[in-house]
């Protein structure tokens, strides 16, 4: 089996970190509070939905005939990035209205006040910039 390797054009399809923070101030402090890979996911969840939250079900065998498999799930395997990953998606998409639930979750998966501040702080100054991310406004 064959597999084509896509990695170099998803990445030029994903916002850069650097559009999280259009004049830089944030940008030393999330790359100080957050290692690489917690900030790809930063950068992987901005196009994620609040549907991608959510569990998904099963496909009953009519389902599966009429509709195909299930589509792979959008939830990561490493229940640390899964907590991050949750709270950028609500972050982009309810702003500093978090539910508590999600800081619980992220603090009990080991991030600190602080790191949780920088991002969404960082996260609610890209949604408040006239030209945002990708020119439209996420709210």
């Amino acid at each position: 089996m064959a597999f084509l390797d896509c990695r170099d054009a998803a990445l030029h399809a994903l916002p850069d970190l650097a559009a999280l923070d259009p004049d830089g101030a944030y940008r030393a402090d999330l790359a100080s509070h957050f290692d690489a890979m917690e900030l790809r996911v930063v950068q992987l969840a901005h196009g994620d939905t609040l549907k991608s939250l959510r569990p998904q079900r099963p496909r009953g065998r009519l389902a599966r005939l009429v509709l195909g498999p299930r589509p792979p799930s959008r939830q990561l395997a490493n229940p640390r990035l899964e907590a991050l990953r949750r709270l950028v998606v609500h972050a982009w998409h309810k702003g500093f209205l978090l539910p508590a639930s999600v800081l619980h979750e992220a603090e009990a998966a080991g991030f600190s006040d602080t790191q949780i501040g920088v991002l969404v702080d960082s996260i609610g100054r890209a949604r408040s910039c006239p030209g945002g991310l990708s020119g439209s406004s996420r709210a």
